[in-house]
């Protein structure tokens, strides 16, 4: 399952970063429900990717099944993941006392994602073979291009991290609500065993990722 979610990395990667921040939002939930057929129905192409894929992976000393009770993410994957787009640096340390690994954007975004690289942060904190939180925190002003790019790396930030079904779902589901989300106002929703809340401050969108008590 770990390979199949790594495949979707450049079907989105396209999406977003070759067509379009807001086009490629719209593609990608167009083409939702096509993706499991085009990763079944391509395994020779796919192929050459998934092996490109596994040879970058690190080695990890982690359980092939993660303990009860987190998300179910493990930080060397979503790492290995992440570097893979070349839009990620990441910087280890601690947050509340719990080892914590926070991802910033690498200059390389800059291109991508100028309205939002100023303050945008992903922290990935608790076991590292089983993160317990995810946290993400995007300016956000009444600018829609913040809006767009906000959409965009949220993307770029789940897809092969996440299972399949609950990546396709949070893409759709944060297209339809990330816009129009005023300030002090948040959403939530579920996805399988994982809970995602939406929030807005004066300045920012921050995403905080459990897994459901």
């Amino acid at each position: 399952m770990r390979h199949t979610r790594l495949l979707i990395i450049p079907f989105v990667m396209l999406f977003i970063l070759a067509c379009g921040l807001s086009n490629g939002i719209q593609q990608i939930q167009q083409a939702a429900t096509n993706l499991p057929d085009l990763l079944t129905s391509a395994p020779t192409a796919l192929g050459a990717i998934e092996t490109a894929v596994a040879s970058i992976e690190p080695a990890s000393n982690c359980p092939s099944t993660p303990t009860a009770g987190g998300l179910g993410v493990g930080l060397n994957n979503t790492k290995s993941v992440m570097q893979m787009t070349g839009q990620f640096t990441f910087t280890d340390g601690s947050v509340n006392g719990q080892p914590a690994s926070t991802a910033t954007l690498a200059s390389a975004a800059a291109g991508s994602f100028s309205a939002i690289s100023n303050g945008f942060s992903a922290q990935y904190i608790g076991d590292p073979c089983n993160l317990n939180e995810i946290k993400v925190t995007i300016p956000r002003t009444d600018q829609q291009d913040t809006v767009d790019q906000g959409i965009g790396v949220m993307t770029v930030l789940f897809t092969g991290i996440l299972q399949a079904d609950t990546q396709l779902g949070l893409i759709t589901w944060m297209y339809q609500n990330y816009g129009n989300i005023p300030v002090g106002g948040q959403q939530q929703t579920t996805f399988g065993t994982t809970q995602f809340t939406l929030q807005r401050d004066q300045t920012n969108m921050v995403l905080d990722v459990l897994p459901v008590k």
